[in-house]
């Protein structure tokens, strides 16, 4: 092999090994971030429902008989363990990774990125699964989760503050384009519980956050050296495919016809 090859070559075996032991320290430290999260958004969805009943609407929860009121504290409750088997369950293609002996850091990468959007998704269907309990016991009145969900969403891309504490979005079902408008229409107050809410509420989950970033600040630097290495390997085997191919053609002298 020549030499340049050799030494890119060796470049490339190098940082694959880095990529394995970002890959297990990825693992340590998404399953401490999950295991920390799991019971802080738990004790938020009870707080934000304890408000709901409380002082959201007061009325519609003593309407509730006792078995009521109790069937609904455990539905949110169940929810709080429903979501950690959940996001134990998010981590599961980060354990499969661990046990492979080469892993390419786009790959980690894009592993990670699906993680965090399972995350995301786990947490939305747990808001949506509470407001339904929600509505199942006639505290609120959602036309259409979905569609609060969607105004939520679409006010977050605007920049506009879609929840207030303890997590709980107020928005008006009949305009998408405002998810906290004054109209005199009646606005609909439910749960959203947000990621980036529940992390700065609580220290040790923002600690593990930031161990997070820089971690996958680390990644990025090496996926983006591995792929240079690629490139410079690429460059220097056709190099070298070209040097070993040539043969030059033979000029010959035409003499002139007397």
């Amino acid at each position: 092999m020549v030499p340049e090859i050799t030494q890119i070559q060796h470049s490339l075996d190098q940082l694959t090994e880095k990529t394995v032991e970002l890959t297990q320290e990825a693992h340590q430290r998404y399953g401490q971030y999950l295991a920390l999260l799991g019971p802080a958004i738990s004790q938020k969805l009870v707080l934000a429902s304890y408000h709901l009943c409380t002082q959201v609407y007061p009325d519609a929860f003593l309407k509730l008989s006792l078995n009521q009121q109790q069937t609904l504290q455990q539905d949110i409750q169940k929810l709080g363990q429903k979501l950690q088997e959940a996001l134990t369950a998010v981590l599961q293609p980060l354990d499969d990774l661990t046990s492979e002996a080469e892993v390419d850091p786009t790959h980690l990468i894009s592993v990670l990125e699906d993680l965090e959007q399972a995350t995301l998704d786990a947490l939305r269907q747990i808001s949506q699964q509470a407001n339904q309990h929600l509505q199942d016991q006639a505290i609120v009145n959602i036309s259409s989760i979905e569609l609060l969900f969607e105004i939520a969403s679409k006010a977050a891309e605007q920049g506009h503050p879609i929840t207030s504490a303890p997590h709980l979005i107020k928005a008006l079902m009949d305009d998408q384009n405002d998810a906290s408008s004054d109209s005199d229409s009646e606005p609909v107050i439910a749960i959203f519980l947000q990621l980036s809410d529940v992390e700065f509420n609580d220290a040790e989950v923002m600690n593990e956050r930031h161990q997070l970033r820089q971690l996958l600040q680390t990644l990025k630097s090496v996926r983006d050296t591995y792929q240079k290495k690629q490139q410079e390997k690429k460059v220097a085997e056709a190099t070298a495919a070209w040097r070993a191919s040539w043969f030059p053609i033979e000029s010959k002298e035409i003499e002139p016809k007397e």
